[in-house]
């Protein structure tokens, strides 16, 4: 099997639950605190090592006491780190309420640029697609990450993530001559539409027709809606990591299931995965998705 390369952060993430989220200055009760390390980059690596699927990071990781503790964890997950930035590693601070609606701010460093030095290590024989994370496309060197998945010629699926509302129009339509897969929030899916529609079938109708791929949209507490060669939804409950969801989706996809189950798949391995760490363990789904396959 060739490998999936992965395009993502690695960072320090000061995450505290909260009763509600605040709307402005009010007061709010702060319930746990406490201190990660994650980023789209390492997580989605890390679901790729348990499962024992081939995979290339990039996800810079760089100085002071931030990157130290990043590169601590990595080592310790055994994910390869294969660039590093001279700029300090930044992090995130999230709060996230009991219902799993979260909100967050981010003090960047080094760990959003792409280094074109990297991309020239890469043998593109041996990369069977990319998992592009949003916030790459808010650092230095946009431009060169662009002409590398140019060159590269692989199937992209892309995951606006936190960044979907900020992304810079002329990036995103270059993105999309590329003709990535999309896999986002109704939110990101509104914003990166221009704000055209307020009906998401119709919004992911013309997100389809800017990528000529498929669109899966996550509309809370209904279900995730692909729109491309087939139209449905899938129900499900509100997951809010879709960073995740997507890196489990995308590995049942390279395993060869169809879009269907490999979203069935993505749901239900994320349910446990979220709301059931105490009680799970990846043999599980390395078992499910077995079933999966040979019930093809």
């Amino acid at each position: 099997m060739k490998k999936i390369l992965i395009i993502g952060s690695a960072h320090v993430d000061f995450v505290s639950r909260v009763d509600k989220l605040p709307q402005g200055n009010e007061e709010f009760n702060v319930l746990k605190q406490e201190q990660l390390i994650s980023g789209t980059g390492f997580k989605a690596a890390d679901v790729f090592q348990h499962f024992d699927f081939p995979y290339e990071l990039y996800a810079p990781v760089g100085t002071g006491i931030y990157g130290e503790a990043v590169e601590d964890e990595m080592v310790v997950r055994k994910l390869p780190i294969h660039a590093r930035s001279e700029l300090v590693n930044g992090c995130t601070y999230h709060m996230i309420d009991q219902d799993g609606s979260q909100t967050y701010f981010s003090v960047p460093g080094g760990e959003y640029n792409f280094d074109m030095s990297y991309a020239q290590t890469l043998d593109k024989d041996d990369i069977d697609a990319v998992l592009l994370y949003g916030e790459m496309l808010s650092g230095e060197g946009v431009i060169d990450l662009l002409n590398t998945l140019d060159d590269l010629g692989k199937p992209i699926y892309f995951v606006p993530g936190e960044f979907g509302d900020q992304m810079d129009e002329d990036i995103f339509r270059a993105l999309c001559s590329l003709n990535p897969i999309l896999i986002l929030s109704e939110t990101d899916a509104f914003y990166l539409s221009g704000e055209k529609f307020h009906d998401f079938k119709m919004t992911a109708e013309y997100l389809h027709d800017l990528t000529g791929s498929d669109v899966m949209i996550f509309k809370n507490d209904e279900g995730v809606y692909c729109y491309g060669y087939e139209k449905f939804m899938l129900p499900c409950e509100h997951v809010s990591d879709i960073e995740l969801q997507a890196a489990i989706f995308v590995l049942a996809q390279l395993a060869g299931v169809d879009v269907k189950n490999s979203m069935a798949f993505m749901y239900e391995f994320a349910q446990k995965l979220i709301h059931d760490w105490d009680n799970f363990t990846f043999e599980e789904g390395k078992i499910r998705l077995a079933e999966i396959i040979t019930q093809k």
